[in-house]
């Protein structure tokens, strides 16, 4: 069975979009499914896309040694296994914990396209 690192965005414009109860929702979702184990959640930095918010980044632990300066915990690095989420809501990240978490199956409709961002 695959692990994971969830970050919920806390910057401003997520955290005024709803993302604290975003972050509650996959912390509840984690627990009731027993998958606290297999899924580390955290308040990542705000990942630049603030008008697709609240983001959601989830990578797969591949058992990398963290580096305390990457950038991972505020952009997306393009690594395999990493997904990205916008325009979270508790319903939608219920269903990632549900698909991509438990059943290591990413939830292609909700995937964010940072590429299409507004400049």
């Amino acid at each position: 069975m695959k692990r994971y690192r969830l970050s919920v965005c806390k910057g401003s414009s997520c955290k005024a979009g709803g993302s604290d109860a975003v972050a509650q929702a996959a912390r509840e979702e984690l627990s009731t499914r027993g998958l606290v184990p297999r899924c580390e959640l955290y308040r990542g930095g705000c990942y630049g896309f603030c008008h697709m918010g609240p983001n959601v980044v989830l990578r797969e632990e591949t058992g990398r040694k963290r580096d305390p300066l990457s950038p991972e915990d505020y952009q997306l690095m393009g690594w395999e296994g990493e997904a990205y989420y916008s325009h979270m809501t508790p319903e939608k990240m219920r269903r990632v914990v549900a698909e991509h978490v438990s059943q290591d199956t990413p939830v292609v409709e909700l995937l964010g396209h940072p590429e299409e961002a507004e400049d």
